[in-house]
């Protein structure tokens, strides 16, 4: 029993080692396959499925040499797309992008692997005297980067057909790719040139497509590098003032509105509307006016502003303060939804006020807010603030009810 035990044994050592040899003698021969200058896309594929093999095996997946051949084989996937493309055949640019990311990734993999001993004479480790350390040597590393930093614009031009395409995660990882690698010390020695503002309009595109793929946190990571490199657009600051709604993260909200509005002037009536609800919210009220007064100043058009002059002067003052900067407000823009909602709430409450909302003056008041509050309700159906003070006043004037709008 015993005797056949270690023949069985011995029978797997020697298929285990037959197996290995085979996997290395697999990637030497798809080495010399890759060589050749004629290859086509599909025979580059072959290879790539040769090599797979040889990636799931326990000895050649762990070797630099392994993931680096499938890398290159990638590379060339890519290479050979591009080369058909510019004489005027179609290719399938996602596919080329795939197989340019995953030739990263496996380039990744071979450089995480790629460190060997220096061995002495006699075949033991040379020991750094300074760090107590092996000294070592990599095989594959310089090739590896410079292959890497040759396609260093490809990764930015397939990032946009990711985009375009609607992959919202690949364009985000083939454009972290090139952000990355442009600032990486290969490239700084290589003395490759990506301006910072290149930089920063790619990590914006990198923001977009973390936002549309609903990563917030992503989204606003990026969108701060593309404001540090210098991108200051105002579809920069949108995006990122979304993004951050999306998170509920106030504070951070708050700054970002402030430094757009800032950057940007009166341009954007939202950017005011964040700044004041968080005075209004904080009792800054000095500065809610100082901040409404200089933006009116710059331009006396805009409704919005009139409607938050309006409910701070409601805050501050009371009811009839408001109401003529909600009715300049409606003057200016008569669809400006949320103008009509405070004009027709402030009516509301002040039929209210004094606990009589059967009295004539409340009739009366009910009717002068009713057309403003059923053309918010019309202009912003799902709003529950505007449905509430609707079925109030139906509920007491016995006009109607919500569900008959």
């Amino acid at each position: 029993m015993k005797m056949r035990q270690l023949v069985l044994v011995s029978f797997l050592f020697l298929m285990s080692g037959l197996s290995a040899l085979a996997q290395n003698r697999l990637v030497t021969e798809v080495k010399k396959e890759i060589s050749a200058m004629t290859l086509t896309v599909d025979s580059y594929k072959n290879s790539l499925k040769k090599i797979n093999k040889a990636l799931e095996h326990e000895e050649t997946k762990e070797k630099a040499e392994t993931w680096w051949v499938a890398g290159k084989i990638q590379y060339a996937i890519y290479d050979k797309m591009m080369a058909n493309k510019a004489v005027g055949d179609k290719i399938n640019s996602i596919d080329a992008g795939l197989a340019l990311i995953d030739g990263y990734d496996k380039m990744q993999v071979a450089l995480h692997k790629d460190t060997i001993n220096i061995l002495d004479k006699k075949g033991n480790p040379v020991v750094d005297k300074k760090t107590g350390k092996n000294k070592v040597k990599t095989k594959y590393s310089q090739e590896i980067m410079n292959k890497i930093i040759d396609h260093i614009v490809d990764y930015s031009a397939v990032a946009g057909d990711f985009y375009s395409a609607g992959d919202w995660s690949n364009a985000y990882k083939a454009w972290d790719i090139y952000c990355n690698t442009a600032k990486c010390p290969w490239a700084i020695k290589k003395k490759v040139n990506e301006p910072d503002s290149v930089i920063g309009y790619n990590r914006f595109y990198q923001g977009l497509a973390a936002y549309q793929n609903k990563e917030y946190d992503k989204a606003v990571e990026q969108l701060a590098n593309a404001r540090s490199l210098g991108y200051k657009k105002k579809a920069l600051y949108d995006t990122w003032i979304d993004a951050l709604i999306k998170q509920k993260d106030t504070i951070y909200l708050v700054s970002v509105a402030h430094e757009a509005h800032d950057m940007l002037g009166a341009k954007d009536p939202r950017y005011v509307r964040i700044l004041i609800n968080h005075y209004l919210k904080a009792k800054y009220y000095d500065e809610a006016n100082s901040l409404l007064d200089e933006v009116i100043k710059t331009d006396s058009t805009v409704a919005e502003y009139y409607d938050l002059k309006g409910r701070l002067a409601e805050t501050q003052e009371g009811i009839d303060a408001a109401l003529p900067f909600y009715r300049k407000a409606i003057e200016l823009n008569p669809d400006l939804g949320i103008a009509l909602f405070d004009l027709g709430n402030a009516l509301y409450s002040k039929a209210i006020i004094n606990n009589d909302n059967r009295s004539k003056d409340a009739l009366r008041l009910y009717d002068e807010a009713l057309p403003y509050l059923e053309k918010a309700h019309k202009l912003m159906p799902h709003n529950e603030n505007v449905k509430n003070v609707l079925s109030r006043i139906y509920y007491v004037t016995g006009s109607k009810k919500i569900d008959d709008l």
